[in-house]
This record gives structure tokens, sequence and C-alpha cells, in this order.
């Protein structure tokens, strides 16, 4: 019996005291991140997927280094919504292929804490990646990492929105044929405010303009952020048991 069915079962039986709340979210996000890095197929997958896009990018504008500057942001933030639509299946892949979706469900409560324990497991597997691409984008495109607090601050923002866009579609077409088709299809409207406001964000940090002319496209993305986790969250068990 897997660790999922163990918490259903101990739950309904009452041998052992339920999960609830925060412990219950947290719980399930580490459960994620410990199968993720165990297998590591998914995290490969993205960082070759973004060394590749990235290499080839930079051959296609050219070795001015003027032009690759400008375009930084862009590819900054265009590469990882790609990205992120590789990882986005990885939230209840395993979930579907294990058959331990059905355990979620039946366990007691409502089911809001399953999408905030995915989407935290989300967060976390696009930040690690973020970093990974700040990293590259300063060496291919000559991003300046001088504002390095704020750029890691808009990267935050930016992936709360998206997290919250990509874990709502991943339990949506969980269990649907050709979900890896469907997800970057539906998800990518919904994530383009997102990155247009982050875009918009980072070009401003690497222009060095003053925090306080960054800080309004920190406050759209937060609007963005606070409107997709809350509608998400309370559409989400409806999604997930329709």
């Amino acid at each position: 019996m897997n660790r999922t069915s163990q918490v259903s079962v101990t739950s309904r039986s009452g041998a052992q005291p339920a999960l609830f709340g925060l412990p219950r979210v947290f719980w399930l996000a580490w459960r994620d991140l410990t199968l993720e890095f165990r297998g590591r197929a998914g995290l490969l997958a993205a960082v070759f997927f973004l060394a590749t896009m990235l290499l080839i990018l930079g051959l296609a504008l050219g070795p001015l280094r003027s032009d690759l500057e400008k375009a930084a942001p862009g590819v900054l933030w265009v590469s990882l919504a790609f990205a992120g639509s590789l990882l986005a299946g990885r939230a209840f892949g395993l979930e579907v292929e294990d058959g331990t979706l059905d355990d979620l469900l039946l366990t007691p409560g409502s089911k809001e804490w399953i999408y905030f324990g995915k989407f935290l497991f989300q967060l976390m597997l696009l930040l690690l990646v973020a970093l990974a691409l700040l990293v590259m984008t300063a060496g291919l495109f000559y991003l300046p990492l001088k504002a390095w607090p704020a750029l890691l601050f808009t990267v935050f923002l930016g992936t709360i929105g998206y997290a919250a866009i990509s874990t709502f579609y991943a339990g949506l077409l969980a269990r649907l044929r050709g979900r890896e088709v469907l997800l970057p299809l539906l998800l990518f409207p919904l994530v383009v405010p997102v990155v247009l406001a982050a875009v918009r964000a980072t070009a401003g940090l690497a222009q060095g303009l003053p925090v306080a002319e960054v800080a309004d496209w920190w406050r759209l993305l937060l609007v963005f952020d606070a409107v997709y986790v809350t509608v998400c969250s309370l559409l989400f068990p409806l999604a997930l048991e329709g």
C-alpha cells in the first residue's frame, strides 16, 4: 500500500489522527518533490530543453551584445513559460499512473488542500528551473544581475501566477488522454498577462530603472496572482470531481 493510501485509510479508520490544514498541504508537496527528485526525468528534460532553446535563440539573434541584452527579458520568460508547460503535467501524472488520485479524493474534508499541495509542488519546481534559467540567460544574453533581489522577487511573483493556472488545468485534464497536448493550449492564453507583466518588470530592472518605476508591474502581478489562486482553488474541487 502506498503512502497516499495509508493516509486515506488511517484517516477513515481513526487509528491515527488525519492530517488537516497546512500540514496536509506541505506533506503532499514534500511527497511530490521527493518523488520528482528521485526520478529526476522531468527536471532534467526541462533543463535540457531550456539550454537548447537558449542556445538556438542566441545564435539566431547574432553576436551583437546590444541585441542580446534587449532580448534577454523576453527570452527569460518565454523559455520559462515553455519549460513550465513541460513540468505542468508532473503534478498529477504520477497520481494517475500509480492510481493514487482516487485515494486523495477519498480523504475526508474539502479538496482545496489537494490544489494547494500541488500548487506548492509546481511553484517549487518552477522556481528551481527559473534560477537555472537566470544563470543561463545572464551568461548567454548578458542579463545584468546587479539588482538580483528585485529580479528574484519578479521571478517569484511571475511563477506564482503560472503555477496557479498550470496546477488547475493539470488537475482538470488529469484523466484525459492527450493531456500533454491540451495542457499548453489551455494554459498559454491565461498566462500571457502574467508573462507580459513579468517581462516589462524584468526589462525595467535590466535597464537600471529605479524600483519605484518597476513597482507598478509588481502590483499588477500581485493582482493576477491573487485572482488566479483564489479562483482556481475554488473551482478546483468541482473540476477534479466533475
